[in-house]
């Protein structure tokens, strides 16, 4: 465990901001597109006037309220121009990068893995910054951000101070967690991973025990959070009734496990997008049986010998890919399709798992001047692959907002914010339309 003090990787994220923003700059002026954005605008337009509504709430809103205050606060802010949420937007994905780069830097002894790692993800290669294209996406990254430090603060607090209940670091991770417990019963994906990192590091730190207080007492706090969101809030109930069944919807869940590792090694799937692709991705979307079936192979056969033979972080990063893939795949019973932002926080054992492979190639070459830099090629070319596909969503975001579907929404967000702020008569008779932005 080296003894860096976290001012030491200061560097590191400055380096990320950097990338962060000259990456994505073009984002930034991204205007308002997804229906639920605009509905999102409307619903902090009415708790900004009460926010105990999300308390009286029997909705999903009652398991949501540190979230609804950060968004907020962002309201009271910036209204509803987009410019100041995708700012914030960016800073947040800038610390999640970093808070990758910190938790690998604690699992791995190479310094230079973890600034890849961390360098990929920020580019967004495995989850193609469709999270970052979208205000209503916003509630995703600051969740994000809790599970990254809450994994972290337990894994330092257990590598610095034994795992003991009484430090610092433990009541930091319980904070966050009771934070993270507050917004959506995928949390528990976050426990798994913490279950994965005991069950495969216990060992290796002198335990014996997998079920450690400091774990059992999250686990506690856990059940609580289920009892009182089945109790206060109201679960979206599987519909099965198009779907065959709950075996059917099971097996179909199963298959989305591996349609979405197979997404992040080839992002191509039927869309708007794909029909303004050129000749040469359509070609390739054309092979998409054979492409992925031998992607799918690839990553069982991955996945198996890295579990067998690969270390314990590389068997800890496979796991978190699996685990916080879960509560995703039952979304789509049809299996139809698959949505990219999903995998964000799944990406990150991919990017690590790349970064190992890119690192550790490199250093069989060391005594080559310049081979030594080809294994750096693959994780380039993911990379590029993804400042692709995120501009290419980008374009087909904006062309959306200037259809007419988009305008009348932002007219009639407009109007009612007017409205409820008395600058027009009440009704849309009385309602003057403001100017649409060209």
């Amino acid at each position: 465990m080296r003894s860096q003090s976290l001012q030491a990787h200061l560097p590191v994220l400055l380096l990320l901001m950097t990338v962060v923003y000259v990456a994505f700059s073009g984002t930034l002026s991204a205007p308002l597109w997804n229906p639920l954005s605009f509905e999102i605008l409307h619903d902090a337009e009415m708790l900004s006037r009460d926010p105990g509504v999300m308390f009286r709430h029997g909705g999903n809103l009652v398991s949501q309220p540190a979230l609804q205050f950060l968004f907020l606060a962002q309201y009271r802010l910036f209204g509803i121009d987009p410019f100041g949420y995708h700012v914030v937007s960016l800073a947040v994905h800038a610390l999640n990068s970093f808070l990758v780069y910190l938790l690998v830097n604690l699992l791995f002894p190479r310094r230079r893995m973890a600034v890849l790692a961390s360098l990929l993800f920020a580019l967004t290669v495995g989850s193609y910054g469709k999270v970052l294209l979208s205000l209503s996406s916003h509630e995703a990254l600051v969740l994000a951000q809790l599970y990254l430090l809450v994994l972290y603060c337990m894994i330092r607090n257990d590598f610095r101070h034994g795992g003991r209940v009484r430090s610092r670091w433990f009541w930091a991770a319980l904070g966050l967690y009771a934070l993270a417990g507050l917004t959506a019963q995928a949390t528990f994906s976050l426990l798994g991973c913490l279950i994965a990192y005991k069950f495969f590091f216990h060992g290796a730190r002198g335990r014996r025990a997998v079920l450690s207080p400091d774990l059992l007492i999250l686990i506690v706090i856990s059940a609580l959070f289920f009892v009182a969101q089945r109790r206060f809030s109201q679960p979206p109930l599987i519909d099965f009734s198009e779907g065959g069944g709950p075996l059917h919807f099971t097996w179909i869940s199963f298959k989305n496990i591996f349609r979405y590792l197979t997404l992040m090694l080839f992002p191509l799937q039927h869309s708007p997008l794909l029909q303004r692709a050129d000749t040469f991705v359509h070609v390739l979307y054309d092979a998409r049986t054979v492409l992925r079936v031998f992607l799918t192979i690839a990553i069982i056969s991955f996945s198996f010998f890295g579990f067998v033979f690969g270390g314990q972080s590389i068997r800890f990063f496979l796991a978190w890919t699996y685990i916080t893939l879960l509560p995703f795949t039952g979304i789509d019973v049809h299996g139809q399709w698959l949505n990219l932002r999903y995998l964000y926080l799944v990406a990150l054992g991919f990017c690590v798992v790349l970064s190992a492979g890119a690192v550790g190639c490199s250093d069989l070459l060391a005594r080559h001047r310049f081979k030594r830099y080809i294994p750096y090629l693959v994780p380039l070319m993911f990379a590029v692959g993804a400042l692709s596909v995120t501009y290419q969503l980008d374009q087909q975001n904006r062309r959306q907002a200037r259809g007419p579907e988009s305008r009348q929404m932002l007219r009639e967000l407009e109007e009612a914010i007017a409205a409820e702020n008395g600058s027009h008569p009440a009704g849309p008779a009385g309602l003057a339309a403001p100017p649409l932005p060209r």
